[in-house]
């Protein structure tokens, strides 16, 4: 029975070779474009100012263990923040071309960039 609701819920889903072709000319559309607009446009430059602050207190630690390990902690969460923003805008890209290898893909209008 589970089986059976399994293959009657997926099967209009299998035959769209184009995922987001109901989306294009419509706000769902746009503000896909705003949201990764927003993330590059926000994302990137926020991580490079909390870099180079944590940077700044390394430098400035001296020879004090306690604010050497309170910046280099800093200093990896900021990296991990530019990881998370880097992925954010390179996986939808990574995911239409493995997702274009197994016969499906995004379509062009929600495609971010």
């Amino acid at each position: 029975m589970g089986l059976a609701f399994f293959l009657v819920a997926v099967g209009p889903a299998t035959a769209q070779s184009q995922v987001g072709d109901v989306y294009c000319n419509t706000g769902v559309a746009t503000g896909i474009d705003l949201v990764f607009s927003a993330v590059a446009g926000l994302g990137l430059p926020a991580t490079g100012y909390y870099t180079g602050k944590a940077g700044l207190s390394y430098m400035r630690a001296g020879g004090n263990p306690e604010k050497q390990n309170e910046a280099k902690e800093k200093l990896v969460m900021s990296g991990i923040g530019f990881g998370i923003v880097v992925l954010a805008l390179v996986s939808p890209e990574l995911i239409d071309k493995i997702g274009s290898q197994m016969g499906f893909g995004f379509s062009d209008c929600v495609k971010p960039f």
